[in-house]
């Protein structure tokens, strides 16, 4: 049973947004799954539903390769939810039964075709190592092209972060057709995430004259208030239009949260470690420490070290954090006093912000976009933790 009552109908949502309830509710015949959950914050569920919607109707990433990596990210997600609903659509595209078996039991790649092979290691180095190895990157770079693998890892890094909302909130298939088994994870390989590349692996765009006269007005969305067209956004840049649908998720969980800044810089801090993302951490440990947070705190997360000495709110976020990436679940009793100290709105949009800056991660660590030299840098700790 989930953890929290689950948005189905439009008793279930305050009157004022019942219109937004039936814009959802069209798009599918009904509202289920993560949005049950999303939907807790009204103001979330449009701009975080329209990255599904892209990835869904325009992706250029073909359903085969999609779904496939959608089910790899299941996997290494533990998520049954996922599983069940993508299984059948993965047979239905076209992935053989072999694939889905091999997948299924974490086995190795042999036995895939050759880009069945290629799009299941991209999925499980990004996952349990927070990188990419250069001849499965190459591989796929040189067969689709920049645009396709850039939307390739935000199949994969939306459905992660679909699956930390449907893991961490419990939610299950009501009709298992297709079950995920519990399978041994990966051991830890006892090594840390290596420094990411001095160079990208594929041009950023950051120019203006770089996009077509039609998405310019995307790119000047994403440089107004920046600046300029950095980081992520330089490698997003190559999808345009998922560009700007990520850019409004961002905005709302900048601007228009629940989440007080303090929390918020915390949870994104926690989530660099997690990932192994030095560019997120020089941009936002700073920001952390203006917001409030410790430098005793900062440190902690930073080192991975025992939380025992940090406050109790603090602590439980990067707690929270932590469990998401490591364990695929939330103990009852974690979840249960975050709802009690900030309500499940609150929570929705902790564990939605830990599921989008995952998505950041994902492109900076494929891509290789590394911080400036002079950043805060972020050291090796701990080696992998086996995700």
């Amino acid at each position: 049973m989930a953890r929290v009552k689950l948005i189905v109908s439009r008793d279930d949502i305050a009157p004022e947004h019942h219109a937004l309830f039936d814009e959802l509710a069209a798009l599918r015949g009904r509202i289920s799954g993560p949005s049950t959950v999303v939907l807790h914050s009204p103001g979330l569920a449009r701009p975080w539903n329209e990255i599904s919607e892209y990835l869904h109707r325009h992706s250029v990433v073909e359903p085969q390769h999609a779904e496939l990596a959608v089910c790899a990210t299941a996997r290494e997600r533990d998520c049954a939810y996922i599983w069940n609903a993508h299984v059948p659509l993965a047979r239905k595209a076209g992935v053989p039964a072999v694939t889905i078996d091999l997948v299924r039991d974490r086995r190795g790649v042999i036995g895939m075709s050759g880009p069945e092979m290629a799009v299941v290691q991209y999925v499980r180095q990004l996952i349990q190592n927070n990188r990419v190895e250069p001849n499965v990157f190459d591989q796929l770079l040189q067969a689709h092209g920049a645009q396709w693998l850039v939307e390739l890892t935000v199949w994969i890094g939306r459905y992660q972060a679909l699956a930390g909302i449907l893991n961490g909130f419990d939610l299950k298939p009501t009709m298992a057709a297709e079950e995920l088994p519990a399978t041994p994870r990966p051991a830890a390989t006892g090594s840390a995430a290596r420094a990411p590349l001095a160079t990208p692996r594929i041009a950023p765009i950051t120019r203006r004259d770089q996009v077509s006269e039609a998405h310019r007005p995307i790119f000047d969305a994403v440089a107004e208030g920046r600046g300029s067209v950095r980081g992520p956004f330089g490698i997003l840049m190559h999808s345009p239009v998922l560009c700007r649908r990520h850019l409004d998720v961002g905005t709302f969980l900048r601007f228009n949260s629940r989440l007080e800044a303090d929390s918020r810089e915390l949870a994104i801090i926690a989530t660099a470690r997690e990932k192994d993302c030095p560019y997120i951490w020089a941009a936002h440990a700073p920001a952390a420490r203006q917001a409030g947070i410790g430098n005793a705190v900062v440190s902690a997360v930073r080192d991975r070290a025992d939380l025992a000495g940090v406050p109790a709110a603090e602590r439980d976020i990067v707690d929270y954090t932590r469990q998401l990436a490591k364990d695929n679940a939330v103990t009852p009793v974690l979840f249960d006093r975050l709802q009690g100290r900030h309500g499940v709105p609150w929570l929705v949009e902790l564990t939605c912000l830990i599921g989008h800056y995952g998505i950041v991660a994902s492109i900076l660590n494929a891509f290789e976009v590394a911080p400036a030299p002079d950043a805060e840098p972020l050291p090796p700790a701990g080696g992998q933790k086996g995700t």
